[in-house]
């Protein structure tokens, strides 16, 4: 094989695999429902305070670590719009959001409220700073479930 065509196949292979290792880590809706239906789970199993302890602790879980659970992270609201725990900003807790708006103007934590009020689990869309992407503004779908009086969810970004 001639250098031409070895560093064509070499080329090729490189691509493939970013696009396979970033396509790996990208999570779907339904790594998003499950990773939700987990924390839940652990919730009902260890109660309440062990698990917001869970979700805060860089070491949890349930708390953002790149690459770790497909980039995933918990938050937990109570009814009222108070952020009880958040996988990756600890400086919300005890911050009542209810009030929030996205910059579409949409109330996001009253919408998600709603939802868990009349369905107990759903999916809803607005805008957030995402994180994980330098704080950039982006369109982002939750997943959320009331369980004991906590708003349980988690998200992906669009891309």
């Amino acid at each position: 094989m001639n250098v031409v065509v070895k560093v064509i196949i070499l080329c090729m292979s490189f691509v493939f695999y970013s696009i396979h290792a970033f396509a790996a880590e990208t999570p779907t809706r339904d790594d998003v429902e499950a990773f939700v239906k987990e924390a839940v789970a652990f919730a009902k199993d260890n109660g309440k305070e062990k698990f917001l302890n869970e979700v805060r602790s860089s070491s949890g879980k349930f708390h953002f670590k790149a690459g770790a659970n497909k980039n995933l992270y918990i938050f937990v609201y109570d009814e009222k719009g108070v952020v009880m725990a958040h996988g990756v900003r600890l400086e919300l807790t005890g911050k009542n959001r209810w009030d929030d708006k996205d910059p579409d103007g949409k109330y996001w934590i009253r919408d998600w409220t709603d939802l868990v009020h009349k369905s107990g689990s759903g999916w809803i869309s607005y805008k957030e700073y995402n994180p994980a992407d330098n704080n950039r503004l982006m369109d982002k779908m939750s997943f959320v479930e009331l369980i004991d009086g906590m708003v349980v969810g988690s998200g992906m970004y669009a891309k």
